[in-house]
């Protein structure tokens, strides 16, 4: 996909963006001692997207204030990770008052993830006939990417299109979902399938199409043992899938125009 400036929507996953600045800076303060690490590191990588993009359309996506409807399907979705630091819980207001003091687009909607948010924000785009370059390094967004959609993870420097979704992972973007409801993902406390990890699904679902077919034709597998594992734990992939679809109809307001950027 060649980006054009001016038909191009750039979608930053600010919530990815601040554990990673996090992290990756380290302690500091401003003078009064409040942590200012996570927005400094932010605002350094948003100056350097914006220097070397130039995008015309922006979208900066945030995580819900409160808790999401996946925590009502699932309540112990996300409960093996730990209490946030006190010192990143301070800075992300801080986060949100420099996105509005660089008069950004901020999209955030209470009961969603920003990776539904994103994937809102895309299908508007891809009805406005707009491309999307999707910022993050989470690959729950992969299975965004298509012929006008990639995931560019600016940490890493890497382009994700369908091709390299595909080599990363075995599975073309459309079947992303499917492989996370089989193999689990510990960071999430997704459950899955015991047992049967990416060497394992991403083959099946490329011979049967779909966790579906995958499902209704199990006892014809060669290995009944896992046949026999996917009869015992359907109940567990099926809520993973629902835990890993993203919500593209989130009822966040606005539209195009609005995420015009002026510098």
């Amino acid at each position: 996909m060649n980006t054009d400036a001016d038909k191009t929507l750039y979608i930053v996953d600010i919530s990815s963006y601040i554990f990673r600045a996090y992290y990756s800076m380290g302690f500091l303060s401003a003078a009064d001692g409040t942590p200012t690490g996570a927005v400094f590191g932010v605002a350094n990588m948003l100056t350097a997207l914006f220097k070397e993009k130039q995008p015309v359309f922006v979208a900066m996506a945030l995580d819900s204030k409160t808790p999401t409807f996946r925590k009502e399907i699932y309540p112990e979705y996300k409960a093996n990770r730990p209490e946030l630091p006190e010192d990143l819980k301070a800075q992300f207001p801080l986060v949100t008052e420099l996105l509005e003091g660089f008069d950004l687009p901020i999209l955030q909607q209470d009961g969603y993830e920003a990776d539904d948010i994103i994937a809102t924000a895309t299908r508007v785009a891809l009805e406005a006939e707009l491309e999307v370059v999707i910022i993050s390094g989470d690959k729950d967004l992969t299975q965004l990417v298509g012929p006008q959609v990639v995931m560019l993870d600016t940490m890493k420097n890497r382009l994700f299109d369908a091709p390299a979704v595909e080599k990363k992972w075995g599975v073309p973007p459309q079947l992303i979902g499917d492989l996370l409801a089989l193999v689990g993902d510990s960071s999430d406390n997704i459950p899955g399938v015991p047992r049967v990890g990416p060497k394992t699904a991403a083959p099946l679902l490329n011979e049967y199409g779909s966790l579906d077919a995958l499902m209704a034709s199990r006892e014809s597998l060669k290995s009944k043992a896992l046949a026999k594992r996917l009869t015992e734990h359907e109940e567990s992939a099926r809520l993973s899938r629902r835990l890993v679809a993203l919500e593209d109809h989130v009822p966040v307001e606005f539209n195009i125009d609005a995420l015009r950027y002026t510098p």
